[in-house]
């Protein structure tokens, strides 16, 4: 029986919001406080700027790339097409680690402000535990049901997040204070701090890269990937820096830095208590639509390497009726339940800060790979001379030098994960390379049994 495919489902409107979407969301809910934290205002806004820059570099190479080779698996494909199957499946082993690792961080945003209206939540880690749990199933079952279901709720969700930003915007501009800016540089959070801090505003870019990862379901590729990661891109990093330089200039960077919801808080302060719950409840609406997303293209990298015999076949079963990977779409989930379950006895912010570093840090190494895919493949290209060659190399050269900039910056501890994390996809690639070796030589025997000539 012919195995079923992926369905092409995907148009425009439905990319960029799935590229929009799963970069807003937790990040931008969660980061005004956490960055507080970290650095002063003029570190933070350098921070953005410079995350803002270097993204764009990245967006454009995973661009180039997604229009050139359409196909499921983005980052997994380039990889490997310019660097051979080692690189390409030790991208699919970060990536796909890094999204359900991520997703775990942002289900649990989401019970992080749903705890501010009912304290249980947070107050009885068991019933956290189960509410999360519960999040974590219901979407995953949606997008078992069909990327163009899962795709028309996050784009009503990603447009209905656009207008409530633009709302804060707008209240938090009216209450600007300039005064609250200053000392840009304070004791302890001065210039030094803006690496750490840029770790941290990374975080809030994860996701650009999304329209490339479900290349195989965007109906007309070619176009729509590249327009779709442009018009993603450029919509949030607007957004961000909007709202993070009015937070501050609203409430103050000491009161940020202790604020566990700071968006639903600034509007609590100038539109009352009661606004605050219905922003609170919005912000919850919103993260949803970002765990869909995500769940979305962890299955697709998986699926991908899948395909390929780099993960186990399993992940590449397809859905009979639905046309989705449900089997990579549970396998994520039962991952990501587990670290829910190891998490749930510590506070919902320690554990968000901790998981967030250790995603970001899976999803960096996989950047510098994609921007440096881009050169490999363009020098392959025969009809390059030296002169075009680094004329064209020069963003996704700026983008590599942007993402080794970003690993340094989450510091020595973060790195060791990261990089523990890669290690331990060492033996399972050797055992699945060992596991396609042993099939190859099995149908050259059964070939050479059957009268035909040997294969090499």
């Amino acid at each position: 029986m012919e195995q079923p495919q992926l369905k092409k489902d995907i148009g425009l409107f439905i990319a960029t919001a799935l590229v929009a979407g799963n970069m807003m969301g937790s990040g931008i809910f969660m980061l005004p406080a956490t960055l507080a934290q970290k650095a002063g205002p003029g570190s933070i806004i350098l921070a953005w700027i410079l995350t803002g820059m270097g993204s764009i570099f990245l967006a454009l190479s995973f661009a180039n790339l997604g229009t050139k080779y359409p196909r499921t698996g983005g980052p997994y494909e380039f990889s490997r097409r310019a660097f051979g199957n080692f690189t390409g499946f030790l991208n699919a082993w970060l990536y796909w680690n890094g999204s359900w690792i991520g997703n775990v961080a942002v289900i649990i945003a989401i019970a992080s402000y749903a705890g501010s209206i009912f304290p249980i939540l947070t107050n009885n880690h068991v019933v956290g535990f189960v509410f999360t749990s519960v999040v974590l199933w219901v979407f995953t079952g949606i997008n078992i049901l069909g990327v163009r279901l899962a795709g028309k709720i996050q784009t009503m969700i990603t447009a209905f997040e656009i207008f409530l930003f633009l709302g804060f915007i707008i209240v938090a501009a009216i209450h600007f204070h300039g005064a609250n800016l200053t000392p840009l540089f304070p004791h302890g959070q001065g210039l030094g701090t803006t690496s750490s801090a840029a770790s941290s505003t990374l975080w809030a870019f994860i996701g650009l890269e999304s329209a490339t990862v479900a290349a195989g379901e965007i109906r007309n590729p070619e176009r729509n990937i590249r327009r779709s990661t442009i018009l993603g891109i450029s919509i949030a990093t607007m957004l961000y820096m909007a709202i993070n330089v009015f937070a501050i200039g609203a409430m103050g960077h000491s009161r940020l830095a202790q604020s566990s919801a700071p968006i639903a808080d600034i509007l609590s302060q100038f539109l009352g208590g009661g606004v605050g719950k219905v922003v609170t409840i919005a912000a919850v609406i919103s993260i949803l639509g970002t765990t869909i997303g995500w769940l979305l293209s962890t299955a697709r990298i998986a699926f991908a390497a899948g395909e390929d015999g780099v993960f186990p076949k399993a992940f590449a079963k397809v859905h009979s009726k639905y046309q989705t990977p449900y089997m990579a779409l549970i396998i994520g989930s039962v991952l990501a339940n587990l670290l829910l379950l190891m998490n749930y006895t510590k506070s919902f912010n320690s554990a968000f800060i901790f998981v967030t570093l250790l995603a970001t840090l899976s999803y960096l190494p996989v950047y510098a790979f994609t921007a440096a895919s881009e050169i490999m493949l363009m020098k392959k290209m025969k009809e390059m001379n030296l002169l075009k060659f680094i004329k064209v190399s020069l963003i996704p050269l700026l983008g590599f030098l942007y993402a080794g900039w970003a690993i340094y910056g989450s510091g020595a501890q973060t790195v060791m994960y990261g990089f523990l994390l890669m290690l331990a996809g060492v033996p399972f690639y050797l055992y699945m390379n060992q596991r396609r070796m042993s099939e190859v030589d099995t149908i050259e025997q059964k070939h050479y049994e059957a009268g035909g000539s040997p294969v090499h």
